[in-house]
């Protein structure tokens, strides 16, 4: 008797249970040929490779893997391309060595072909970085740059391969940014970056405006990075145009310079330094620390006495027209710094190093005091504004403190 609730299960019948064994057997063997075909097309031989296709024929994947161990062994991987790029005709990576294959044969037209079938079929990088690649090497410019440029508006990571083939193909840099360069911040940086490291900086000044025209915060480092090597060539116009572009754009905390009216950076030191380019540089030197006062605002520099017996802890390229007469006018005050302290602003020549201020008088005041020195610019249009600070003979290493304010640079009638 059942308790109540409860229905009596009838026992599966024994011909049922042995029907259904060779269902599952099949339903595991699929899953286990699969794995096994997959095991054998990672073998690097072509034997072992035509098994996995045996196994799983409709794989495209194990096709490809076929021809990279025909290839390697030194057999005519085509065939199997071909039944890859049937079997999956949106699989680039067959068409494009299908591409390689046929050119390798001389057989240029199905090269091209097939290279052009690997575009169609994606849209990404690879197909077209081959496709630039066969242009260059059959020396087709009309071609090629369309596909470089494809390339970089696909590329992402490493570019400079892409730049450095565009410059094998033609070294002109005006035709490179015009032709292969697409107006996309990532490859501007990237092409910047790629021409400083090629010494390439003339060649850099187009593409470099071009980058700030579209920068943000982001690629302002690389920007600075530049300004810097263009001022350390003296190449002046070009920086004071880029800089002039970040500050106009508010991606620097400046006014835009102007040689002849206002060419200091941020002369009452109102904003942190953003480094490179015409900003303040704060150099750290042992024994010496800066900073400063918001209210009222000034820069202040403290030599502890243990500072380097000459030593320039602050100092500025300023750009100047060449020839012409400027007067530097600031206010400082001294504390505990005797009358002939050994700190004095100098203004050095941006690319011969002399000093045109040499006659600049030592800081010593204990009240606020304004001040003023002379000189021409050089020839090069760029000067180093720099504090100085140097051990005098017979004194010793001075330690006190001096602060500064109110800097203006005015070109003289």
């Amino acid at each position: 008797m059942l308790p109540a609730g409860t229905f009596a299960r009838k026992p599966v019948p024994k011909i049922l249970i042995l029907a259904a064994i060779p269902a599952m057997a099949c339903i595991a063997y699929w899953p286990l040929r699969l794995a096994w075909a997959d095991h054998l097309s990672r073998a690097p031989d072509a034997d072992t490779a035509v098994r996995a296709v045996r196994l799983s024929p409709g794989d495209a994947d194990f096709r490809l893997k076929l021809a990279e161990a025909q290839q390697a062994a030194g057999a005519d991987p085509t065939a199997a391309l071909e039944a890859a790029a049937a079997l999956d005709p949106g699989n680039a990576d067959a068409w494009i060595r299908l591409g390689v294959a046929a050119e390798m044969r001389g057989d240029l037209g199905a090269a091209e072909s097939r290279l052009l079938d690997a575009a169609h079929a994606s849209r990404q990088f690879a197909p077209r970085w081959a496709l630039a690649n066969y242009y260059f090497r059959r020396g087709n410019e009309a071609h090629f740059w369309p596909w470089a440029r494809e390339s970089l508006l696909m590329g992402y990571g490493d570019l400079n391969p892409v730049f450095r083939l565009c410059w094998h193909m033609r070294p002109d840099a005006g035709i490179i940014l015009e032709r292969a360069i697409p107006e996309r911040r990532a490859v501007l940086d990237a092409y910047v970056l790629f021409l400083i490291q090629e010494g390439r900086l003339a060649a850099s000044e187009p593409a470099a405006m071009k980058l700030a025209a579209l920068a943000n915060t982001d690629d302002q480092w690389i920007l600075a990075a530049w300004c810097d090597r263009q001022l350390d060539a003296g190449a002046v116009p070009a920086t004071l145009e880029v800089w002039n572009t970040l500050c106009a754009r508010h991606l620097l905390p400046y006014a835009p310079l102007d040689r002849d009216r206002a060419p200091l950076t941020d002369g009452d030191f109102a904003a942190e330094s953003a480094g490179g380019g015409f900003a303040w540089r704060l150099d750290p030197v042992a024994g010496v620390t800066m900073g400063r006062n918001r209210s009222p605002r000034y820069l202040w520099v403290d030599f502890s006495g243990d500072q380097p017996e000459t030593c320039a802890p602050l100092w500025q390229f300023v750009p100047v027209t060449p020839g012409a007469s400027y007067s530097l006018r600031f206010e400082y005050h001294t504390s505990e710094l005797p009358s002939a302290s050994g700190l004095r602003w100098s203004v050095f020549d941006g690319r011969m190093g002399i000093d045109l201020a040499a006659g600049s008088p030592w800081l010593s005041s204990p009240d606020w005091k304004p001040a003023e020195l002379a000189f021409t610019a050089p020839a090069g249009g760029l000067v180093r504004l720099t504090l100085i600070c140097q051990r005098l003979p017979g004194a010793t290493r001075i330690a006190g403190s001096v602060a500064l304010r109110h800097l203006s640079l005015e070109r003289q009638p």
